[in-house]
Formats: C-alpha cells, structure tokens, sequence
C-alpha cells in the first residue's frame, strides 16, 4: 500500500466531481459508524414504495452536499429521489447514485454501500442514452473497512482505495491496482431466489451451481456481493425474477454503474436479452434483470437462455 493523493482524471471538473464523491464517502462511512441507530425508519416512503432509514436520507445529503460544492455536477437522482435535482447551472456532469445499497441489512451490521454512475450532461437529462455512455462509476462498502472500487478514468482500470481515518479528515490509500476479473470463477451470489420454484431457466443455471461444487457468498446486499466479485477477481452475481416475483434492481443507480464497473474489469454484464450497458434508458424509476461477473460464466448463462428460447441472436 501507498499513501497518495486521488487523482481519477486528467479532466479538473470530472477529477473534482470524483474527490467530492471520495468526502461524501468519508462521511457517510462516519455517520454509519457513529449514528446507525440499529437502523431506525423514519415515517417516510421512497417513490418505490420502500420505507426509507434515517442514514439513507443523511447519506444522500451528504453526496448531494459534497457534488453542489463543486459547482461541475449540473443534476443528481438517487434511489431515494428518483427525479432530476438540479445542483448547478452549467454543470458538465449528471450523476447518479443509490446512497445506501443493502440498508435492509444493516441492522444485523453486515457492510452495505454506496453505488454511483457519472454522466456527461445533457439536454434530455440522460433520456435516450445508454450505460456505455456513462463517464464514471464507483462503489463504496462501508462494513470492517471503508473501501471504494472506482473506474480510474486518468489511468483507464479500475482500483480500489481504503479509507484511513486515523487523522483527523482521513485519507485513501490505494490497496488493489488495475483489477481484472478472471474468465472463470466458482463463487456465485443469487439474488431473488425465491422465483426459482416457477423460473425454470434461472433454476437451472443455480442448480448448476450447487450440483458442480460453486462457492455460495450471498449477503443480500447487491454493493458487497459484487464487491467481492473485483476484490477476488472472480464469481457472478445474478438477480432474475418473474411475473410474481420481478427483480426490483434499479438501472440509473445500481446496475448500470456495477455492470460498467465489471466490463471495465474485463467481466461482463447480461440482462436476459444483451449487456446491461446497451440497455436505453426511458425513465428514472427503470428497473433490470441482471448478471455481471466472470466472462465464461456469463455465457454459461447465456446458453441456458438460449437453450430456454429466451434468448434469440
């Protein structure tokens, strides 16, 4: 490891943009730490119906904060918020962002996350654009350790730095250079497993997984699950529903900023007809089936789609 100052850019506006996000990040990691409460409620509902905890409220304000500040970051929608915000007049960049991935989980104090795509700005405010056009993306865990695995744009790889708060303002080491995500990898986190009983295609592929000796690491929470996909270089993480039980993943602010994430790392994404990435984005409440992870295993899934007649090329 070596201590260095964070530079994710040769562009100032987009490197500022990047070390806001790195300050948000800092504070949440402190309000988490300091002020979860066990992981009270408050009284008030998201736009996707999910009650809303008091550390999801304060960490979208803490990121909103921090991009104003820069005065480069023209709208922001989260999860929370899912609506354009306008945060500066002119800005060059959109970002969007889920501020508290796995907030259902933190009670039981296992590490949730924050997960971020950074856009060019545009007169139709992303609308018509698609995941390949995004400029950036990151993923902040908050559990043992603070760590983020952010897209380098100025170095072109993806790294991850460790948050050291020993000081009194805290400062990110770089702890894991230019990841790469191996071909082939037997560890798989399967999200709403529940539809399986009448999903038969999404059934297969995790019978597949328990019958050839994969590696089970599901926590429930999309950020560290597939965290630990760029940290071991290895794995998938999937989440596929039905008519009765849909995947309730949102595009904007979770799949599309992992999925660029892992292509980056040399994995790839799918969502039951093509890469998450090539998906257009028509609204800020879209929702994604989703896959990412190791290259081979993801046309492993694939051929079970295909084989299904789900999937025509």
């Amino acid at each position: 490891m070596h201590s260095l100052h964070v530079k994710l850019s040769d562009e100032p506006e987009l490197s500022a943009v990047c070390s806001a996000l790195l300050l948000a990040f800092i504070e949440n990691s402190r309000v988490l730490r300091y002020c979860s409460g066990g992981g009270d409620y408050t009284n008030t509902q998201n736009d996707f119906g999910d009650h809303q905890l008091e550390m999801d409220v304060q960490c979208e304000l803490n990121v909103n904060t921090e991009l104003k500040k820069t005065g480069f970051v023209s709208h922001t929608a989260s999860e929370e918020t899912p609506e354009m915000k306008l945060l500066s007049e002119g800005g060059k960049y959109i970002v969007t962002f889920d501020p508290l991935d796995g907030s259902s989980i933190i009670g039981t104090n296992f590490a949730v996350g924050t997960i971020v795509a950074i856009w060019k700005s545009d007169d139709k405010l992303l609308i018509g654009k698609k995941g390949r056009d995004m400029v950036s993306a990151c993923c902040c865990l908050y559990g043992s350790r603070t760590n983020v695995v952010f897209w380098n744009e100025k170095e072109q790889k993806v790294q991850e730095y460790t948050l050291f708060d020993g000081d009194k303002q805290g400062h990110w080491e770089l702890t894991k250079d230019n990841i790469k995500i191996k071909p082939k990898g037997k560890l798989f986190s399967p999200g709403n497993t529940r539809c399986i009983a009448d999903h038969i295609p999404y059934r297969e592929v995790v019978d597949y997984w328990i019958h050839n000796g994969y590696t089970l690491r599901y926590s429930g929470g999309m950020a560290p699950d597939i965290c630990q996909i760029f940290l071991k270089e290895v794995g998938v993480f999937s989440c596929f529903g039905d008519a009765k039980n849909p995947s309730k993943l949102r595009y904007l602010y979770e799949c599309a900023p992992l999925s660029f994430l892992t292509e980056k790392a040399e994995g790839k994404s799918f969502n039951g007809k093509h890469s998450v990435l090539d998906t257009e984005i028509t609204g800020y409440q879209q929702k994604s089936e989703i896959i990412v992870g190791s290259a081979d295993e993801i046309e492993f899934f694939k051929s079970v789609w295909k084989k299904h007649g789900l999937l025509k090329e």
